[in-house]
This record gives C-alpha cells, structure tokens and sequence, in this order.
C-alpha cells in the first residue's frame, strides 16, 4: 500500500509493546515528579495485566490516547520496546489497515533515542486530557508503505509472554547461535 492510501485512509495507530518494569513511568501530581512502579499501588493505565504489554489506541491526526482516563496532571512514559511491538494502523471504525512489528516505527511514534528513525524506544508526554504534548505535528506513514504487510492475526496472551521470555534470554544469556539453535529446536516440537 502506498503511503498517500495508508494517509487517506488511517485515523488511529494501535499500540502493543511489552511492559518491562525498568520502563520509566513519571507523573507529576501537583507540580510534583514521582516516578512510579507498577506494583499493588499503581498499575500503568494502559498496561493489559493479563499478559504485562501496553496496550494503546492512538488518535494519529489529534494526538491524542482514545482510551484515556483522567490521570493526575501528566504522565511520561519512556520504554524500552526491545523490537518486540506491533504497530497497527486502523481506519475510522477502529479496523485493521495495515502493520508492522518489530522497531518502533519512530517516523510516527516519539522517541527520546532517535528523532525520526527506526528506535527501539517510545516516549510519550501525556496531559490529564489523553492529548501527546510531544506528537508529531506531520504525519508520517511513509515506513509503513515500506516495511509493512496486512495485519496478521491477533496472538493470544500465551504467545506473547513466550515470545517477550525468548527475547529477554537473547537479551541477558545467549548469543546470536545459542538462540537460533533454541529456536529451532523449539520449531520442531
């Protein structure tokens, strides 16, 4: 699909990133930073419990989360995605259009990393209404026509947390080998 057709036809971006409880999540309450963890006490609003990912709707054209509900004054969320989100772009009835997954696609997505590239972060500066303060002005969808596909179907939380397990043990114990071969053997079954 081309980017002017994807442009034409795209209201929304749906967001889907794991959760890491490194994540940096601040708010200000009262002209006061706290930074928060997800525990008893707070639970991210758009975190989805059941399988530890961030879960958002994204209104491209306002900038603003669909979902949202009032929380304090602002909130900042910067998270490390590991090039283990989905991207989903939705039409006005909020269907699916097109996709990617992997890198942040940070041409539509902010990051504090890499200002108008691929990035493996997402920073959102969030006021009490849902509005972006930091989204982009321009609509970029330009490496959605180039790098994404037709959405495929939605995994089941099972799926996620294997995969977000897979690649926290790439991340911290194995080499590029050692996955691959885990990985294989793991097709086989």
């Amino acid at each position: 699909m081309t980017t002017d057709e994807l442009k034409s036809k795209t209201q929304y971006v749906h967001i889907s990133i794991p959760y890491y409880p490194e994540d940096n999540l601040i708010t200000f309450d009262d002209g006061v930073m706290t930074e928060l963890e997800c525990d008893e006490d707070f639970v991210p609003p758009m975190l989805n419990t059941d399988d530890m990912r961030l879960e958002m709707t994204i209104d491209i054209k306002e900038g603003r989360l669909v979902e949202w509900n009032k929380y304090n004054e602002y909130l900042r969320m910067q998270a490390k995605v590991m090039d283990s989100g989905t991207y989903t772009l939705l039409d006005a009835e909020k269907k699916p259009i097109w996709q990617i997954c992997g890198y942040v696609p940070n041409r539509l997505i902010p990051s504090f990393e890499i200002e108008g590239d691929y990035g493996d972060y997402i920073e959102l500066e969030i006021n009490s209404n849902g509005t972006i303060s930091n989204w982009k002005k321009e609509i970029d969808l330009s490496v959605f026509a180039k790098e994404g596909h037709e959405p495929k179907p939605i995994k089941t939380n099972k799926w996620h947390k294997a995969e977000d397990a897979l690649r926290y043990i790439q991340s911290k114990n194995l080499n590029g080998e050692e996955f691959n071969w885990l990985i294989e053997q793991l097709n086989k079954r």
